[in-house]
């Protein structure tokens, strides 16, 4: 009987099989490092198609680092927006789904806000937690700054896709 030789890919295999049970339960609906960019959306996380303001001067950049349990789900947000020290925005935490035709501000089922200032350098650091509702697959993050003329924000960012929860 010819002995059968598995080598590197065997060996591969069991690295694998290993890291995904030491790593796979303390990384329970944990992403990497999502971008922020400057992109408006609407409540159901679809781009907004009409331009606001041409051009828009939005300068910021950032990442969101989103993690979930068994019933609440965590996001750390930083966003970095050079030249603006002190400039209020109001970050949120935004379940999905969410219909179109819902609202997803400060107060709104399925959201969860908390306002913060830029510190000396323009950078935002915010921790964001909350229960994750019923029937949730996914969540994002919107980052705001009123606009006193109209209704559309002055500055806005999200997340670029959905976290899975």
């Amino acid at each position: 009987m010819r002995p059968i030789r598995l080598g590197l890919p065997a060996a591969t295999i069991t690295v694998l099989m290993a890291s995904t049970v030491i790593l796979g339960a303390g990384a329970a609906g944990a992403t990497g490092a999502i971008p922020i960019n400057a992109v408006l959306r609407n409540c159901d996380f679809s781009q907004v198609q009409t331009a606001l303001e041409v051009p828009h001067s939005n300068m910021g950049h950032g990442t969101a680092q989103i993690t979930s349990t068994g019933s609440s789900v965590t996001a750390h947000v930083n966003l970095l927006v050079a030249g603006e020290p002190g400039h209020h925005f109001d970050v949120g935490l935004i379940q999905e789904p969410m219909p179109s035709s819902a609202t997803c501000g400060p107060g709104a089922p399925g959201t969860t806000f908390t306002g913060v200032d830029t510190d000396a350098s323009g950078q935002v650091d915010v921790t964001l937690q909350a229960p994750i509702r019923q029937g949730t697959t996914g969540v994002w993050i919107m980052i705001e700054s009123g606009n006193p003329h109209n209704n559309a924000p002055a500055e806005f960012y999200t997340t670029e896709f959905l976290a899975p929860v």
